[in-house]
């Protein structure tokens, strides 16, 4: 054993220890998202002062509120605990006296979704301001929810980063601090250690992250990815998605949320009505609510005190390709997002897809005509929503005007469901994921803009098949192009079908709770039921690795409990209430759902060739950036 490394080590620190008094904070905060009112006084504030925390709060000019609710994590008190005690951060404000001029060093390993988070911005500006240098090690650089094998902390699915920040005396507070960037290895946790054994602070393999005081802790995207418009500039305003945070409130057919309702408002003891109702700090049986969502009717009373019917259920686009159903109340949905509902029309489109991640596979975007969950895209990890239309009249394109500007002067007149359509030709699909996975490794998707009129043209008209084809048949229908208004049906010799004896049957056989596929036969078995002629590109279709079918079926089997995630409260025994048999309206959604996955199967090879066709063509680079 080599003791000298050690040795020497010991000696300077004890040097440093002596001649300079420096602060220093080493750990691994605990992640909890959700986290409102777990915080202390970091959270709350002490003896009259404010909150430490509101000295995170980004200003309302940057429009990020929307995603202040993340700083509402374990791990992030911690961090505003730290530098505030290392670094001094805001230590008048919380505490009313004046701090000297402080040095020291917090290094923590924590959740990365502060790296380059949108309401983490006022965080990574006071950092930048605080520190001189700061060092980011991206230790879950295969994204989220990475193989078990391949992660530091083997039960934490979200991605870690090592952050060390130093703060000197006498820094310079308009000075933003240097920060580094580097990722270990992508594969097992083993190799990773032994990268971390060897990295050096001042060794090779850094690179400068994004200089701008509330940019990114990673570094700015490089080659043609660089030149490509963000996918947000294309829109004026975009929002989560719906977060009921209760489950019962959501089924795939109508009837199991009306014996739900009925259920509640049966229910005449307060304890057991409470646990039913499944309360959050947002939603309680004695919430009264004052906005409406949309055209949908509001109730004032509340639903404690309610013994009406439920609101009609409508559609809702749960997940990519999963229409559900939803009790549009607004007492029931603790995160309902109004403008969306404010929004809704016969003629909107949302597009969805991820934020503070990326997609790994399958299409980097998807379309929905419906009100779409937070979830909506690949089933968790949030994103975000953009929305054609900023009215439910269909007048005011939700297109960001510098943009149609743009591609005025570049290519024509260019409308706002051209606009839309061209998004969705050019990433709706494998191939655009496969291609610049690379450059997806810092979260946030880009669009390459041609600057070719005709492959414009041609993009729009693709693009609008695949936004019919996302919407069911709901958007861009044109009988005359071959889209007509409905379902899609792919042609009669390659439709999936039931034979007269693979019918999946109903009462008084029970729901099944198996799904299988054979690619020999093509057939996909449901309980004692089938589908013939269903391809493996349909059985295998995934959206960042969820498998469509089968995560389809997972709401409409028997069985359709879920683990719970740490410390998650049990969902609501209304959960429970759902249909004892196999529903005709489900073998219809199934049907309606094979073929459309088939018709976005045989139209991704169109996708992919144009998109090959506009990278190796003249594009039209992105605007100035907006960030300060």
């Amino acid at each position: 054993m080599q003791s000298g490394p050690i040795a020497q080590s010991r000696k300077d620190a004890n040097t440093i220890k002596k001649s300079r008094n420096i602060t220093v904070v080493l750990g691994n905060p605990p992640y909890k998202n959700k986290a409102a009112g777990m915080g202390g006084w970091i959270e709350s504030g002490s003896a009259g002062r404010p909150s430490p925390m509101r000295h995170w709060q980004p200003t309302p000019k940057w429009s990020v509120s929307a995603h202040t609710h993340h700083l509402k994590n374990l791990y992030v008190y911690f961090w505003r605990w730290a530098t505030l005690k290392v670094f001094g951060s805001g230590w008048k404000e919380a505490t009313g006296e004046t701090s000297g001029d402080r040095s020291g060093i917090i290094c923590f390993i924590t959740a990365a979704g502060f790296l380059n988070g949108p309401g983490f911005q006022k965080m990574r500006e006071d950092l930048r301001r605080d520190c001189s240098d700061i060092w980011v090690i991206d230790c879950s650089p295969e994204g989220h929810q990475p193989d078990i094998p391949t992660r530091i902390f083997q039960g934490v699915q979200q991605p870690v980063c090592i952050v060390l920040a130093a703060k000197p005396l006498k820094k310079d507070a308009e000075k933003p601090a240097q920060v580094r960037f580097t990722a270990l290895p992508t594969g097992r946790r083993e190799d990773k250690l032994k990268a971390l054994e060897m990295l050096s602070l001042q060794g090779p393999g850094w690179a400068d992250a994004l200089a701008g005081w509330r940019e990114p802790f990673f570094p700015g995207a490089t080659g043609d990815w660089a030149t490509f418009p963000a996918l947000s500039d294309f829109f004026v305003w975009s929002s989560s998605g719906v977060t009921p945070h209760r489950t019962w409130v959501i089924a795939p057919d109508q009837g199991s949320l009306v014996q739900r309702w009925d259920k509640l408002v049966g229910e005449s003891q307060t304890p057991a009505k409470t646990t039913l109702f499944h309360e959050d700090r947002d939603r309680s049986l004695e919430k009264v609510v004052s906005v409406s969502l949309g055209d949908h009717h509001l109730r004032t009373n509340p639903v404690g005190k309610d013994t009406g019917p439920s609101l009609e259920p409508i559609r809702y686009a749960f997940r990519s390709f999963d229409r559900q159903w939803i009790i549009p109340d607004h007492r029931l949905l603790s995160m309902a997002r109004p403008p969306l509902w404010n929004r809704a029309s016969h003629h909107q489109v949302h597009l969805t897809a991820l934020e503070a991640s990326s997609p790994k596979a399958g299409p980097s975007i998807t379309m929905t005509d419906l009100i779409p969950d937070n979830d909506h895209y690949k089933g968790s990890f949030g994103g975000r929503v953009f929305p054609l239309w900023a009215d439910a009249a269909a007048t005011k394109p939700n297109i960001a005007p510098d943009m149609l500007t743009l591609l005025a002067d570049a290519l024509g007149e260019v409308s706002p469901e051209d606009v839309m359509a061209y998004l969705a030709a050019v990433m709706a699909h494998p191939a655009f994921t496969k291609r610049f996975l690379p450059d997806l490794v810092q979260p946030g998707l880009r669009v390459p803009l041609t600057a070719d009129p005709a492959l414009f043209a041609e993009a729009a008209a693709i693009g609008r098949e695949a936004v019919w084809l996302h919407t069911y048949g709901e958007r861009f229908a044109d009988p005359e192009a071959g889209r007509p208004k409905g379902p899609p049906r792919m042609a009669a010799e390659a439709r999936p079908s039931i034979p007269a004896d693979g019918g999946i049957p109903g009462a008084p056989e029970p729901l099944p709770d198996t799904m299988e596929y054979d690619a020999v036969k093509r057939r996909l078995t449901v309980g004692k039921g089938f589908v013939d002629n269903v391809s493996p590109e349909v059985w295998n279709y995934e959206v960042s690795g969820k498998q469509v079918v089968g995560h389809w079926f997972s709401y409409r089997k028997r069985d359709r409990t879920r683990p719970q995630i740490g410390d998650r409260r049990p969902p609501s025994p209304l959960d429970r209430v759902q249909p004892d048999h196999w529903l005709a309206e489900y073998t219809s959604d199934l049907i309606h759902l094979l073929n459309v996955l088939g018709l976005v199967v045989e139209l991704e090879p169109r996708q992919a060739d144009l998109l090959e066709r506009i990278l190796a063509g003249g594009k039209i680079e992105a605007p100035p950036s907006k960030a300060e």
